[in-house]
């Protein structure tokens, strides 16, 4: 069969991506933030295993498990839960997703701080002007504001996406994106059939709407999303991939205004622009050092390969796990260019939308 070109793969991502806060602004309305994401978690980590068996992908080794099972904490069941739970209590769809969406940011900052990696200064400046974003968005909403503890959800979700992709870049398998997205997504659901108790209702809602919007969350936004993030970090890179990111918020806050009546204000533009921007700085997607043209593209042969740039090194530290992962089973091709989601590591983290 064809393989799909990066571009068309890269715009299913962003809507499958996107539809994640879409649909889940809905759902919240149905049933309780945390018993759907306990059981989406459910639904989507039996999945991504029936998945990983099929493709007979190598599974983590029993010394890998305790990271993978740590990373599932923040990752899913701090992220989501929390994430979800801030749209229950009135947080739109948009603003969550720029919040979340916003992570690289957060993610460069913590392993810049922390020694893991260096940043140029244009990279700072792009972590500051994000921050400006973010307020900007915000205050176009002084009118209607979302209650504080909305607010309070959505940075812990941020947290949790932040604390989840930095720990991600650091962990070392040959296991098969599928295979650690399941064990990472389980961890997520264990802790949430903790916590979900504890919050009151468990069950998911009967309703035409609930069933529909489970459906989608736990099949296409959960499993669907990831397993493109990682076919995009296996054809474009990790650094490449992470840029689908960027557009997310935008293209969740066009569509929530027809489909859930948020409407867009002066301000919500200024500052969607102004963040998406700013992660191309703090990612090195503008004014990163360029590369060597490939002899393919050039039609001759450089004296020396390029390096790997800081650019590079900067992209987002969960992608660019899967992309490590992913390279183990194939050969090179060429210099490397190589980031949330699911499911939801690298290739989990989009999971999750």
């Amino acid at each position: 069969m064809k393989a799909l070109r990066p571009d068309v793969l890269g715009t299913a991502f962003i809507l499958l991506w996107s539809s994640g806060y879409l649909v889940g602004a809905i759902a919240t309305e149905e049933t309780a933030p945390l018993a759907l994401t306990m059981w989406r978690f459910a639904t989507a980590a039996a999945v991504l295993a029936v998945v990983a068996l099929a493709r007979r992908e190598p599974w983590p080794r029993r010394r890998e498990l305790p990271a993978l099972l740590g990373l599932g904490v923040p990752m899913f069941a701090v992220q989501f839960g929390a994430l979800y739970t801030a749209m229950s209590e009135g947080l739109s769809a948009g603003t969550t997703a720029l919040i979340a969406c916003s992570s690289p940011l957060a993610v460069a900052a913590i392993a810049a701080l922390a020694g893991l990696e260096g940043l140029r200064p244009g990279q700072w400046f792009g972590i500051g002007l994000g921050v400006v974003g973010v307020l900007v968005t915000l205050a176009d909403r002084v009118a209607r504001p979302p209650s504080t503890s909305a607010l309070l959800w959505a940075l812990l979700g941020l947290a949790g996406l932040a604390l989840g992709t930095t720990l991600q870049g650091r962990v070392d398998t040959a296991a098969g994106p599928s295979a650690v997205a399941a064990v990472e997504v389980a961890a997520g659901c264990a802790v949430l059939a903790v916590w979900a108790p504890l919050k009151g209702e468990v069950a998911l809602t009967a309703s035409p709407t609930g069933i529909a919007t489970f459906a989608w969350l736990a099949l296409f936004a959960g499993v669907g999303a990831p397993l493109l993030l990682n076919a995009l970090v296996r054809r474009s890179g990790a650094t490449r991939a992470s840029s689908h990111l960027f557009v997310v918020p935008a293209v969740t806050a066009l569509v929530a205004w027809p489909l859930l009546g948020k409407p867009l204000g002066p301000l919500t533009v200024v500052g969607l622009v102004i963040v998406v921007v700013a992660l191309s700085l703090a990612t090195g997607r503008i004014g990163g050092p360029r590369r060597l043209r490939s002899p393919a593209s050039s039609g001759r042969t450089p004296h020396r390969t390029s390096p790997r740039t800081r650019a590079d090194r900067a992209a987002p530290a969960a992608l660019r796990a899967v992309g490590t992962a992913s390279d183990q089973h194939r050969p090179a091709a060429g210099p490397p260019r190589c980031p949330g989601s699911g499911i939801e590591s690298g290739a989990a983290a989009a999971g999750a939308r």
